[in-house]
């Protein structure tokens, strides 16, 4: 007798609607993955915002033994052990450029789940928290999946760079008002995903304006902060707001400048008393394993390795970028330069059958299918119009010239639409 299957909440019915398709993809591809000798038929995955570039610089360093004690195996503080608190004070500290105490840090399981926590603290169901776009589509899911908080897209052109400006601000604040959404918080990922760029301190300055006249909670997604490869220089909404007096919450972790997602460790930085202790309580739901986090504490706490990976990072990195930039100028498609992450922003509009989503994701499903290339479709980012795709390019360079020769085999059965299309390669604004 077929057991009854129990009747889901309505929340718990939406997550069931919400699933991603990206994260699907990437199982798919996971499942049967590339090999140049052993699998040459396999998957390129392309489509996970991971470092695959870095594994063995951080071998010798993860598998030393950390020095675990009697205390180590039993409970401890559920946001995180002050020893590794401390560390990471010393470490944000020196990236953002001004002061981060040890107690205006919480620890959890990576950074979704401090944004989901975050947005659980500072937002009511049914309010809304202004995104820039386009944005990284994980973003949507943090927010809405358990709080049921309303990402608001602030629509950007790629005609400018997809420059930030007051008036893309302002109107996005109307719309939202006129749509009877209270908007509580603006959330900024600086570098950005998927564009690959990094805000300058213009941007910044107005978007830290901006939140001051319309009362919003400031937050800064600075997960790739040590990722910047390119001319564009690095620079922390944390410092700016410190120099300020402003509130802000600042999401860190371990997943993408250290290439350690599978470690699952990420952090909020607050100068919100309020907020602080709120995050705290919820961190009982959401705790890194005290094993985890010696390791990661004896890691960070090695400061001459420290400053090697980085400078190392930043030159694989930079490296990857441009094998496939210069794979992809010799198949003519067009992209977008980028100075940090692991991103490149394709323009493949000019291959849509219509100029619709449907036809966006015809084409990534034949890249997907026919090509094995899994790639992420705009519109998962909220990108302004359907025919740009996100590539993640932190991968050998074997593997990038493959991808690309598979890329440009499907786009050529692919009837071209007589558009005006950007440069091979543009750069961001």
């Amino acid at each position: 007798m077929k057991r009854n299957e129990p009747v889901l909440s309505k929340r718990g019915a939406k997550l069931l609607e919400n699933s991603q398709p990206l994260v699907e993809a990437h199982f798919k591809s996971e499942s049967d993955p590339w090999c140049k000798y052993s699998n040459p038929n396999g998957y390129i995955n392309l489509g996970t915002a991971e470092n695959h570039l870095v594994y063995d610089l951080l071998e010798p360093v993860l598998n030393k033994n950390p020095e675990l004690e009697a205390l180590h195996t039993h409970y401890g503080p559920l946001y995180g052990l002050d020893s590794l608190r401390h560390a990471m004070s010393g470490y944000l500290t020196k990236m953002t450029g001004a002061p981060v105490k040890k107690d205006q840090i919480v620890t959890a399981s990576g950074s979704s789940a401090i944004i989901d926590m975050l947005m659980y603290c500072l937002c009511d169901s049914g309010d809304g928290v202004i995104i820039p776009a386009p944005y990284y589509a994980g973003f949507d899911h943090d927010l809405k999946g358990r709080s049921n908080v309303e990402p608001i897209p602030v629509v950007l052109k790629p005609e400018n760079g997809y420059k930030i400006t007051q008036e893309a601000m302002q109107e996005t604040l109307v719309q939202a008002r006129m749509r009877q959404i209270k908007v509580k918080a603006l959330l900024i990922a600086s570098p950005n995903n998927p564009l690959g760029k990094v805000y300058d301190e213009d941007t910044l300055k107005l978007l830290l304006n901006f939140a001051t006249e319309q009362k919003l909670e400031l937050i800064s997604d600075e997960l790739y902060a040590q990722s910047v490869f390119g001319d564009a220089t690095y620079q922390s909404f944390w410092k700016l707001a410190h120099e300020s007096g402003k509130n802000i919450h600042l999401v860190y972790g371990f997943a993408k400048d250290f290439g350690l997602s599978g470690f699952k460790t990420g952090f909020l930085v607050t100068n919100s008393e309020r907020v602080l202790h709120a995050m705290r309580e919820l961190s009982y739901f959401a705790p890194v394993s005290n094993a985890t986090q010696k390791i990661l504490e004896n890691l960070i706490s090695d400061k001459k390795f420290m400053q090697e990976f980085f400078k190392e990072n930043r030159k694989r990195l930079k490296h990857a970028f441009e094998v496939l930039s210069s794979a992809l100028n010799k198949e003519d498609i067009p992209h977008y330069k980028a100075s940090a992450g692991f991103f490149a922003w394709l323009d493949l509009r000019e291959y849509l059958a219509s100029e619709d989503e449907d036809a966006e994701m015809d084409l990534y499903f034949k890249l997907l299918n026919e090509g094995k290339v899994n790639l992420s479709p705009g519109q998962l980012f909220h990108g302004s119009e359907p025919g740009y795709f996100r590539l993640c390019f932190a991968r050998p360079d074997e593997m990038l010239k493959e991808s690309v020769k598979r890329i440009a085999s499907v786009l050529k059965d692919v009837p071209k639409v007589d558009k005006k299309i950007q440069p091979k390669v543009v750069k961001l604004g």
